[in-house]
C-alpha cells in the first residue's frame, strides 16, 4: 500500500495550507490512527484515520452535484462583480473544487464540481461524448417534426449540431446532447424555429439531478463513481 505524506494527507482532507496544517501538527492537534503526530514528514496510508482535536475528519469527495439556480455566472470570480460559483459550496468544500464546465447565466440545473484535474479532463473530454440531458421551454409549439429536424443537426454561428429530442409537448422539450459548447442549445432550438424561454440540465452521464433541492450541493454517490470508474473515468 502506498504511503502520503501527512502534511499531503491531511490536505486532501481540507485541513488547509501546508503551512497552516504544519502548525496543526506542532501543536499536537493531529492524531493518525489514533497516533499524536509531531513530524510533518510522516507517511501513512491513504485510508488512515485521521482526527483533528479528537474530531474524525473523512476524506473530501472526489465530485459534487450542485443545483443551480439561474441567475448565477459559472466562474469562480466574476470581475463584474455579479453572483459567482464563490461562495455556492460549503465553507468546508470552498477552495478544494472546481466546476467542470459551465452552464450559462440563465440556465439552472446540475453543475458538477471536482477536485481532480484528471477527472475534469475526463468528463469534459469530447472524444468520450458524454450525454448531457437538459428540459426547455420555448416561445412557439413544437409538434414531432422537431425531432428528426434536430436529430439531423441545426446550423448555428458556431457550426451545425446535434440533439436528440426525448420528448415533446407544445412548448415542452427534453432532449440530450454530447457537446457543451456556450450556449449551444439555445442556439440550437432558437435557430429551428423555436427561441427558449427556460433551459434546465437534468443529467451529466450517469449523474442526475433527481431531486437535489435548489441550491443544495451533495456529493456524488458510489453508485455514479462505479458508473463513471466503469466507462473509464480516473476515479481515485
Amino acid at each position: 500500500m502506498s504511503l502520503v505524506r501527512i502534511d499531503k494527507l491531511l490536505a486532501n482532507r481540507g485541513l488547509g495550507s501546508r503551512s497552516e496544517i504544519h502548525r496543526l501538527i506542532r501543536k499536537g492537534r493531529v492524531a493518525v490512527n489514533d497516533q499524536v503526530i509531531t513530524s510533518r514528514n510522516s507517511k501513512f496510508p491513504h485510508d488512515s484515520v485521521i482526527h483533528l482535536d479528537g474530531i474524525a475528519i473523512g476524506p473530501l469527495p472526489l465530485a459534487l452535484a450542485w443545483h443551480k439556480p439561474t441567475n448565477i455566472i459559472s466562474s469562480m470570480r466574476d470581475p463584474l462583480g455579479r453572483p459567482d460559483l464563490a461562495t455556492c459550496l460549503p465553507a468546508q468544500w470552498q477552495g478544494h473544487f472546481h466546476p467542470v464546465g459551465r452552464l450559462d447565466r440563465e440556465t439552472s440545473g446540475l453543475l458538477l464540481f471536482s477536485r481532480s484535474g484528471a477527472l475534469t479532463q475526463w468528463l469534459l473530454h469530447p472524444r468520450r461524448a458524454l450525454r448531457r440531458w437538459y428540459e426547455a421551454t420555448v416561445e412557439t409549439s413544437m409538434d414531432s417534426e422537431i425531432v428528426p429536424r434536430l436529430a439531423a443537426g441545426i446550423e448555428t454561428a458556431l457550426g451545425t449540431f446535434c440533439a436528440r429530442a426525448e420528448h415533446v409537448d407544445g412548448h415542452f422539450i427534453s432532449l440530450s446532447v454530447t457537446e457543451g459548447k456556450h450556449r449551444m442549445l439555445r442556439r440550437i432550438l432558437a435557430n429551428s424555429g423555436h427561441p427558449v424561454l427556460t433551459l434546465h440540465r437534468v443529467q451529466y452521464g450517469p449523474i442526475q439531478l433527481g431531486e437535489l433541492a435548489l441550491d443544495a450541493v451533495r456529493p456524488l454517490l458510489d453508485s455514479e463513481l462505479t458508473q463513471l470508474a466503469a466507462g473509464g473515468a480516473p476515479i481515485e
